[in-house]
């Protein structure tokens, strides 16, 4: 039936025929002419057939019928790392029937995790779910992972790698697959570097009688590697390409020819070997050059004055709760200060420095010299902060049932405060152009926390839209609970403003930024709420998040077991709510944000995670 199958797709239905072919002759082009070449392709068409009938068999297979249907070689190689509970890595990739692989495998008594794709297809998805986790299989996606594949390889069990799809910058790596440069990913290498655990490669392949096989393989043993990080992690990868190479050239008709492996690589790897240092290096230099000019002015245009001295809190690591604030208003309340409702006099050192502000300089923190003496601040547990440096989300905005625009967040790296880590949190949100015939939107946000007490230093807003330009700076002294905030808007509809005060700050106020970053960081509990405060132009306003359940979300970069929350808070600008807030943050250890429905002032907000970037 298979073979039926396969004939009829070669000769009738030759989807990708050119792509396989193409990829048939940059593989063994110089070793195998024309005609030999054409009976690969019909043979792989063949095996794309069996492969699809073997599927369809095996999805109700019990383990006892795996052991029967397949045969298992080199299961002595990993037996006593089963047994001492050691764990390791599987490499592999897509030769013979992969997925079989993954079964018989688990069949035979492996504790199996597999990293993989989201698949495009929602019921493709469900299926190769369904059919991976019946042997209790653990499933990784390849993004937003790592720490999750770590606490399994502790627990002794194996993670498999499928190393020979296409990785583009800047998470692959431009090594060599068939003696051509092919983008590919470095989480196997880069997880290496953190655990050391033996490396199995295994491969299935089908016999001259149609019987699958499973063979794992004697650990791997690197060649000499470079002391170099970067040059090890290129090393590491080119050699892993080098063994999927091998066990290719075995079985030649029996590979995946109709991915497109080699695919142009455009742009730079994170990780730069010495190989492409010279040309990096230049391209590097290019973009320090525009990036210099670029930072002379902000996104709107509008100069921002020096920043001014404030201090940084002490720390302490411990796993108590934050402290009782210092005013406690009740929830949605507003924290203002008592003179001036909210707005205080302007500060001596801001009203003689402003007359002299240079773009450019907002980007440097000015920090007091002095140790500050006083109150302790708390380290939120490293086990509870889900983010790192390298971290993307790409979530697609509704407005009124209207394809409202995009929005994306990025963790970038800081430079050290005062002798303290820094993050820095990224983000934007532009209007999509139907939206842009109404009012294009097209707003930055930075704000620069604490790494590990992830509360703010500063917070920057840079705001492009149709009636107004406008630029606000917030700098935190939680010690001295103070906030410096400074704002100049250029409007011809609403009029130009300037304002520059110092306004009272609840320590440990976050921004409306970098909440969000620390609403990541909670323990969720069904019905146990969790607080904190945000300092917004002026005041400071409890925030409380209230679980309200755990259900399924599908987004389009997979299924995630979410955690409804009800946000609770009173905001008084253009994102106002005036009914309820909701978001679902994944039950997992990265804390996500999948999905969130905001009734505010402009309408109806929605929003739903559409892309993940995570570094390994």
């Amino acid at each position: 039936m298979g073979d039926a199958l396969g004939w009829l797709t070669y000769y009738c239905l030759p989807f990708r025929r050119q792509v396989i072919l193409e990829n048939l002759e940059k593989a063994f082009g110089d070793q195998i002419n024309g005609q030999g070449l054409e009976n690969l392709v019909r043979e792989n068409y063949f095996h794309y057939g069996r492969t699809f009938v073997e599927f369809l068999r095996s999805f109700c297979w019990t383990a006892e019928e795996y052991r029967r249907n397949t045969v298992v070689e080199g299961f002595e190689h990993i037996a006593p790392y089963i047994k001492s509970g050691k764990g390791g890595f599987f490499l592999t990739g897509h030769l013979g029937n992969w997925e079989v692989l993954i079964g018989s495998g688990a069949a035979a008594g492996i504790p199996l995790d597999i990293v993989v794709k989201n698949s495009r297809n929602s019921l493709l998805e469900k299926v190769l779910q369904r059919y991976r986790r019946k042997m209790g299989v653990g499933i990784f996606w390849e993004t937003g992972t790592a720490k999750d594949i770590l606490r399994s390889l502790s627990k002794g069990r194996f993670v498999g790698f499928i190393l020979d799809q296409f990785m583009g910058p800047p998470i692959g790596l431009p090594v060599q697959f068939f003696g051509r440069k092919a983008g590919t990913t470095v989480s196997l290498a880069l997880l290496t570097e953190k655990k050391d655990v033996p490396i199995f490669p295994a491969y299935s392949y089908r016999d001259h009688r149609g019987l699958l096989h499973t063979v794992i393989c004697p650990p791997l043993e690197f060649p000499a590697l470079s002391e170099a990080r970067n040059d090890r992690l290129f090393e590491k990868t080119q050699y892993f390409n080098h063994i999927l190479e091998e066990k290719i050239r075995f079985h030649p008709s029996q590979w995946l020819w109709l991915h497109r492996r080699w695919k142009n690589y455009n742009g730079v790897p994170r990780w730069i070997p010495k190989a492409f240092a010279l040309g990096a290096g230049c391209l590097m230099l290019l973009l320090c050059a525009c990036a210099s000019k670029r930072t002379k002015e902000t996104p709107t245009g509008i100069e921002l004055p020096p920043d001014p001295v404030i201090s940084v809190p002490t720390f302490e690591q411990t796993d108590k709760p934050e402290t009782s604030l210092p005013v406690t208003p009740s929830a949605g309340d507003p924290a203002r200060p008592q003179e001036s409702n909210g707005l205080s006099e302007k500060h001596p050192k801001l009203e003689k420095k402003g007359k002299k502000g240079v773009g450019g300089k907002s980007k440097t923190l000015v920090v007091s010299p002095a140790p500050q003496k006083g109150e302790v601040f708390q380290v939120v547990p490293v086990d509870r902060i889900p983010f790192e440096v390298g971290e993307r989300l790409d979530v697609s905005l509704e407005w009124m049932a209207l394809p409202a625009g995009s929005a994306y967040m990025e963790v970038r790296s800081g430079a050290p405060l005062n002798g303290r880590p820094t993050f820095t949190l990224f983000g934007n949100v532009l209007s999509s152009k139907l939206v842009d015939a109404i009012y294009h939107v097209d707003n930055t946000a930075e704000s620069f926390v604490d790494a590990q007490g992830i509360i703010p230093y500063k917070f920057l807003l840079h705001m492009v839209e149709t009636h107004q330009l406008k630029e606000t700076r917030v700098s935190f002294d939680h010690p001295q609970k103070k906030a410096f905030y400074w704002a100049k808007r250029i409007s011809k509809r609403w009029g130009d403003q300037n304002l520059d005060r110092v306004d009272e700050l609840i320590p440990r106020a976050r921004d409306m930024w970098s909440g969000l970053y620390y609403a990541r960081t909670f323990n969720y509990q069904l019905n146990k709420k969790e607080s904190f405060y945000i300092y917004e132009n002026g005041q400071n306003w409890l925030v409380e998040l209230l679980p309200l359940g755990n259900e399924l979300v599908a987004s389009k970069v997979g299924y995630f077991q979410c955690w409804k929350i009800l946000i609770t808070v009173k905001l008084n600008n253009v994102l106002r709510p005036t009914g309820d807030i909701y978001v679902w943050l994944s039950d997992d250890s990265k804390r996500y944000i999948v999905k969130f429905d905001a009734k505010i002032k402009i309408g109806s907000l929605y929003g739903y995670l559409v892309g993940i970037r995570e570094k390994l």
